[in-house]
């Protein structure tokens, strides 16, 4: 059975990035894959700690949360990581996380386990949905290391509405046919 992980990096749980999260969640299982789904603001668990076991060792030594998903997402076919844009970046759980998914690269910052489809959610107060690219694209330079393959970059604009993603069915039938494209 195919798998995909998802995180959700907002503290909002009926928020915009839930919504578009949920509905490719849904895309996912309706396809028969299993979505392992991750709320990062309810998960115990530190930031990196710099220590370079994860070279060594080819895994993290920190055992929390985040550590058994670094498991279930060395094993999926798919990623998915969505967050709000504060103060004009990423939330802080988020970076963390990326910070955490250090274990994925190997010495020669090459994928340690293999090619997997990605897709970043994002939402923000803007009505312009290019406003932060130069944001998105800089964070995406990351992902090749992970073995990350990027499909898609999702944005909620004006999300100061806590509905503006239900509210856009073009949007949610977009995240509906990503969940499906990533297992298909």
């Amino acid at each position: 059975m195919k798998k995909v992980v998802i995180f959700n990096g907002s503290p909002r749980k009926d928020g915009n990035i839930t919504t578009i999260l949920d509905t490719i969640a849904q895309g996912v299982r309706d396809t028969g894959a299993e979505a392992d789904y991750r709320i990062l603001f309810k998960m115990k668990f530190m930031a990196c700690q710099s220590c370079f076991a994860c070279r060594i060792k080819g895994d993290c030594i920190i055992n929390d949360e985040v550590h058994d998903a670094l498991q279930k997402v060395r094993e999926a076919d798919a990623v998915v990581i969505g967050s709000p844009i504060y103060m004009m970046q990423m939330t802080g759980p988020v970076k963390n996380l990326y910070d955490r998914l250090y274990p994925l690269m190997d010495t020669n910052g090459m994928p340690r386990y293999g090619r997997k489809k990605f897709v970043a959610v994002y939402s923000q107060g803007s009505d312009d949905p290019s406003l932060y690219r130069s944001y998105f694209d800089y964070t995406a330079a990351m992902y090749p290391a992970y073995g990350f393959d990027l499909i898609d970059t999702l944005v909620c604009t004006n999300a100061t509405d806590p509905e503006a993603a239900d509210k856009n069915r073009a949007l949610k039938q977009r995240a509906y046919d990503l969940g499906q494209s990533l297992v298909l």
